[in-house]
């Protein structure tokens, strides 16, 4: 009995120790008092102010044409014999710039030429000798019947035969090559007009800019003045996907051009597309983004906040708060400890 009831008063000593804090050592400070002390930090600050700022698209834009000519064979099919041209290429009216295999139909066309010429030879023949009218017509009827065949012959070959429209380049080639099967109206080649010069600029500012926009073509530090002359929202239905990124510049004056500039050429551009006056204005390399949400770091009462901003222009350099700023509030650019 009496040792059960020792251990019962040893029991209740240490349990009365732990919640007492006896059997516990005091917590001692794991880091030295100057390291425990707050460092002192100084903001770099510039303060919001209000001014004017301009949205002014500078970018690189392609020569081209408005005029293209879609070169086929018509409804003639059969083997490429000739191709003459290379993308780039400029042409001449009139060359010849691709052919179907002819062998038998130039065979054909010689062989109804000279029949031609001998029913020529026989309305001659006849005249001299004073045959009679029955005779002289109908050797007249032979000579028609042949010319219609001959002409019908050389309407053939001619559709054989690729020349070109006008004075122009070749800005598309297929990819058909001598010896291949081209089917009828298959599209060879695309011949682009440069009397008809026109700019095409794509990219991801494109949706900001509307018909009629006046703009400034740049070749050779030479301003010309041009404008917004299609838009995916003035461009034809069927072709309102290829536009959806893309806009044409037509420039006022053709003759404002180099008479040497080519299409393909990149060319420089400027245009307006808005202003803000009275607007507030901070730099751009202090706005931060994060899922969408713009956001800057403002002194506020000698502390860091962020706060969420709704902008509107923006430049290379600078950008419009529309909301979530106050004129004359301090942005934090930076931090000197």
């Amino acid at each position: 009995m009496k040792i059960m009831r020792s251990s019962k008063i040893i029991l209740a000593f240490t349990v009365l120790c732990i919640l007492s804090g006896c059997m516990l050592p005091q917590e001692e400070s794991l880091l030295p008092p100057d390291l425990l002390r707050h460092e002192e930090v100084t903001f770099q600050t510039i303060e919001v102010t209000r001014g004017t700022i301009q949205d002014i698209l500078e970018d690189h834009a392609v020569a081209g044409s408005s005029i293209h000519y879609e070169m086929t064979f018509h409804n003639r099919s059969g083997f490429l014999s000739e191709l003459n041209v290379h993308r780039g290429q400029e042409v001449q009216k009139g060359d010849v710039l691709a052919r179907l295999d002819t062998d038998s139909l130039e065979i054909d066309i010689q062989r109804q030429r000279i029949e031609v010429e001998r029913h020529e030879m026989v309305i001659n023949e006849i005249r001299r000798t004073g045959g009679t009218r029955f005779a002289r017509r109908n050797a007249e009827m032979d000579l028609e019947i042949a010319e219609l065949i001959l002409q019908q012959l050389e309407d053939e070959f001619e559709k054989a035969t690729i020349t070109a429209p006008v004075d122009g380049e070749i800005v598309f080639l297929s990819e058909f090559r001598i010896g291949e099967f081209i089917p009828g109206r298959s599209i060879v080649m695309i011949v682009a007009d440069p009397a008809f010069m026109q700019f095409e600029y794509t990219g991801a500012r494109a949706d900001r800019l509307r018909y009629g926009m006046e703009a400034e073509i740049i070749i050779d530090s030479q301003s010309i003045p041009a404008r917004v002359s299609m838009t995916a929202a003035t461009a034809p239905a069927e072709e309102r996907d290829r536009y959806r990124n893309t806009v044409i510049f037509s420039v006022n004056n053709l003759d404002d051009l180099p008479v040497d500039l080519r299409i393909g050429t990149r060319v420089r551009f400027s245009i307006f597309i808005d202003e803000s006056e009275d607007a507030l204005i901070i730099p751009l390399s202090t706005i931060s983004t994060f899922l969408g949400q713009s956001f800057v770091q403002v002194l506020e009462d000698g502390m860091r906040t962020e706060r969420d901003l709704d902008i509107g222009i923006t430049t290379q350099t600078h950008a419009e708060v529309l909301s979530g700023l106050e004129e004359g509030e301090l942005l934090i650019i930076g931090v000197e400890r």
